[in-house]
């Protein structure tokens, strides 16, 4: 009798562990601002950038990725996969069909230093898959938290490239500008070269870096050109050279990009964007380091360029 009963307990314990609703919690501070982890929780879009799971479906087939969005809320799916976020202020609520069947949610508040954000994260589950989480590695792995924070602590994720700190190399520098109409800015730009490399030869200077150049649009028709090089001394104006002396040391924030001279845009605005989730400000127009020494023939030509901006710090 006594094992009848004890088993009844058991038994009468297990099922009321499939329908006793449990939260578990944990919080994580992230390196980024709080306005920033709002923008990637809050557009149905960026959930195919910062979800790795998400990303490979959006990568696969982006033409089956529905989404619907209201004022509040937006469902994502693509085949039998469904994703649902609703939210309210700081908060976001997930029911996630998607690589999983969890039901979640994200508080993210602001942390003194304004630069990072706590953002804490409750699960929704019942008793039995509490008790089975405890074994996991990683009981959050299904709320993709990590995937959160190391997407917003990478810059090649956030900004889909690497952006790196480096400095102004050399402090003289000789440069040609000139305004010219659009269609003519490759071929003027080569003569610009030209002239440039012939002064090198004549003049007993040498150059020390590979050489730099802005091509920054003006209007409809015109692009303002800017060919520099870094160069061992200073040397008075000649002609169209001018003499320019460089904060040597100074801070810049750069990014590599090699490919089709007019997609380097990409690499422009991931920088953009980083400065303002930085804070930080431009000290002049930015310019870009050609590191093979070539300038661009067409806006199809292949470059490998360093993009560069200034600041003070």
């Amino acid at each position: 009798m006594k094992k009848k009963i004890i088993v009844l307990t058991l038994l009468i314990l297990v099922i009321a562990a499939c329908f006793i609703p449990v939260n578990q919690q944990k919080s994580v501070s992230i390196k980024s601002p709080f306005l920033n982890i709002y923008r990637e929780l809050v557009l149905p879009a960026n959930w195919g950038k910062w979800r790795s799971d998400v990303r490979q479906d959006f990568a696969a087939d982006s033409s089956k990725i529905n989404i619907k969005k209201d004022t509040a809320s937006f469902t994502i799916q693509y085949k039998n996969k469904v994703l649902n976020v609703g939210f309210n202020e700081n908060v976001f609520n997930v029911k996630d069909r998607w690589s999983n069947n969890s039901n979640y949610g994200y508080a993210i508040i602001p942390e003194k230093d304004l630069k990072k954000t706590s953002v804490t994260v409750v699960q929704k589950t019942i008793l039995i898959n509490y008790l089975l989480s405890q074994f996991k590695s990683d009981p959050f792995a299904d709320t993709h938290i990590d995937d959160l924070k190391k997407f917003m602590e990478t810059d090649s994720l956030l900004y889909g490239c690497n952006i790196f700190k480096t400095r102004v190399p050399d402090s003289y520098m000789i440069e040609i500008k000139k305004e010219v109409l659009a269609k003519d800015k490759f071929s003027e730009a080569a003569t610009m070269l030209q002239t440039m490399e012939q002064y090198v030869k004549t003049h007993d200077v040498k150059k020390v870096k590979p050489l730099i150049a802005q091509f920054l649009p003006k209007g409809k028709d015109s692009t303002h050109i800017n060919i520099g090089f870094y160069i061992d001394k200073e040397v008075k104006d000649e002609g169209d050279i001018h003499f320019a002396r460089m904060p040597k040391g100074g801070p810049l924030y750069a990014a590599k990009f090699n490919g089709e001279f007019n997609k380097r845009s990409k690499t422009y605005m991931a920088i953009r964007q980083y400065f303002i989730d930085h804070l930080y400000q431009q000290a002049i127009l930015p310019f870009e380091s050609y590191l093979d020494d070539k300038l661009p023939t067409s806006d199809t030509s292949k470059v490998n360029i360093q993009v560069n901006f200034s600041t003070y710090f």
